[in-house]
């Protein structure tokens, strides 16, 4: 199974990353999105969130409010480490069922891309992983320019997150991204060039 993990910090260029991934034909799986997917109504994901913070997570039509309960548990860290002791093995469970049927189908390079990769410790499943990567002042600005928020809201996401020095040294590859698309593109090929060489050789 050739799975490998994509990580980097709020406003690294992840989203970009995996859009230029795709586009190669490699095949991209989103923690967000099979965190939604865990948690869609009627699945025992969504009454396990109801259970641990009420009704009042859900919206009208019985789907959960997102918005809701990241404002339940902002700012709250034991309501956050339980909404995560829920969400995590949900996540990693579907995750593991979703990589076994992919390469079932013989998918040849799944990557799984998550923000919390190191700091789930999920790494450690992978084959490899990237490391999407620029300068902090890089990040504050896209994040400000996507988000209209302010600089001090940004440095507070980043700081909830592990530090790129320790990122660094657990990756397995860097994508810098601190120039143009262009350039961002080329480094791109060079690691889906790398891995597809790695998985021939050793299929």
């Amino acid at each position: 199974m050739a799975v490998y993990g994509l990580t980097g910090g709020i406003g690294a260029g992840k989203s970009t990353v995996c859009r230029m991934l795709q586009a190669l034909g490699i095949t991209v799986l989103a923690g967000d999105d099979l965190g939604r997917q865990v948690v869609e109504p009627g699945t025992p994901g969504l009454a396990a969130l109801v259970a641990a913070f009420g009704t009042e997570v859900l919206e009208s039509s019985g789907a959960l409010d997102r918005r809701k309960l990241g404002a339940l548990v902002f700012g709250n860290r034991a309501k956050r480490r339980q909404l995560e002791d829920i969400m995590h093995p949900l996540v990693k469970s579907y995750s593991q069922a979703r990589f076994a049927e992919l390469t079932a189908a013989g998918v040849p390079i799944i990557i799984y891309e998550s923000a919390l990769l190191f700091e789930t410790q999920r790494h450690h499943e992978m084959r490899g992983t990237i490391l999407v990567t620029a300068s902090e002042a890089q990040r504050i600005a896209r994040v400000q320019q996507r988000d209209h928020t302010s600089v001090d809201a940004v440095r507070a996401r980043m700081q909830a997150q592990l530090d790129d020095t320790t990122k660094r040294q657990l990756a397995t590859y860097i994508l810098e991204n601190t120039g143009d698309l262009a350039a961002l593109q080329r480094h791109v090929q060079t690691v889906v060039t790398t891995l597809r060489q790695a998985v021939t050789s050793q299929a």
